[in-house]
């Protein structure tokens, strides 16, 4: 029996880095950048993987929440911001 492959806009970026497609490397850059400058916007992972980091994360409660809590550590900033990230799905461009 085939396994039916999924369709390419379902595909997260969490699916992309299990496939090898992207890295970790480009994961790790991408919270940096974000961190960096929550309003980055477009941000490329890799050649053909596009990603709005901005809405990955305003489109995350947990990200949005960790966020904007004062007491929140670097840390647990960092991976809601991960987090956010692989469930994002890339944009066509």
């Amino acid at each position: 029996m085939e396994v039916a492959k999924p369709k390419p806009d379902l595909v997260s970026v969490g699916d992309l880095l299990q496939a090898k497609a992207i890295t970790q490397t480009d994961i790790d850059a991408a919270v940096n950048a974000f961190l960096a400058n929550p309003r980055v916007g477009l941000f490329k992972l890799a050649l053909g993987c596009v990603v709005d980091l901005t809405a990955a994360v305003k489109a995350d409660r947990h990200a949005t929440a960790t966020l904007k809590e004062p007491t929140a550590r670097p840390g647990s900033k960092r991976a809601a911001v991960k987090s956010a990230l692989l469930l994002a799905r890339p944009v066509e461009r």
